[in-house]
């Protein structure tokens, strides 16, 4: 294993460094890189933990550098060794609202979370991680990435509590419904619900979304729609001052754009976090 596990830092560091985000065009080398679980756009995040994502330097086994690289039909998309944080990707077509699904909004993954299945649970030792989102815009029809927008959930979602509570209210709520069957992370199944006995059973499951990080700061993070890529991140200085020194010297002596903001704290609205902001944009 390596002595120093990657972290976001060094995959912003190794974006800013690579010259190409054709996902075609990068598949063969990315493909040799990472596992092939998920799609083009998740694999090629997960290579930029790796190394540069269009070359072989600077690469790391995949398998040193993750714990868990994603499942199927269940998040998270991958989890970085020694409890690193958790990775959420998601691809949209443009800058518009991004859908969790059944998945509630998230500061933190926890072990004991129903959705992740027991690979991710006993991949190695943990009880809670950072949960960090990377959003990918992805044009209709195009293979380019015109841009991924890293950031941790503490920027913008409350405190996972306060989401499970709503659901679980919710849930409860529709516990008189006759018929109804609650398991998991669903609000329920109302069995033959028509009672014609063709089992015609309607399900009822949350659809979680969010605004696209671009719209949520925009007053802090400027966007050329013209640029061929950009790169945004946004963290809380404390999760900066949390990573190893020699990331922290490595993206501060990068080309990466870097500055200091205040934003509203989730949990109190009246108050302010400072965070990190760090963003590269190329023709």
């Amino acid at each position: 294993m390596v002595d120093m596990p990657s972290n976001l830092l060094n995959a912003i560091d190794n974006l800013s460094k690579c010259k190409n985000f054709d996902l075609k065009k990068t598949k063969e080398y990315v493909s040799n890189v990472v596992s092939e679980q998920g799609n083009p756009l998740e694999k090629f995040v997960r290579a930029s933990f790796c190394g540069i994502p269009d070359t072989k330097r600077n690469n790391m086994s995949s398998d040193d550098v993750f714990c868990f690289q994603g499942q199927k039909n269940h998040p998270p998309d991958a989890m970085l060794r020694n409890a690193g944080d958790a990775i959420e990707i998601k691809k949209v077509e443009g800058i518009s609202t991004i859908h969790l699904n059944s998945s509630l909004p998230k500061q933190r993954l926890y072990a004991d979370d129903k959705m992740i299945t027991n690979k991710a649970v006993e991949c190695e030792e943990w009880k809670s991680r950072d949960m960090l989102y990377v959003i990918g815009h992805i044009k209709k029809d195009t293979s380019p990435v015109r841009s991924l927008f890293f950031f941790y959930g503490d920027c913008i979602f409350k405190r996972n509590e306060y989401y499970n509570d709503i659901f679980e209210s919710a849930k409860n709520s529709l516990k008189g419904i006759d018929k109804i069957q609650q398991t998991g992370n669903e609000y329920g199944t109302i069995k033959d619900v028509d009672e014609l006995g063709i089992n015609t059973d309607m399900r009822l499951r949350p659809l979680n979304s969010f605004d696209h990080p671009l719209k949520v700061f925009s007053k802090i993070v400027q966007h050329d729609k013209n640029a061929g890529f950009s790169l945004f991140t946004i963290m809380r200085s404390s999760k900066f001052k949390s990573f190893p020194i020699e990331s922290q010297k490595l993206v501060l002596n990068s080309g990466l754009e870097h500055k200091n903001e205040h934003i509203r704290d989730p949990d109190n609205a009246g108050k302010k976090i400072a965070v990190e902001i760090f963003s590269f944009t190329s023709s």
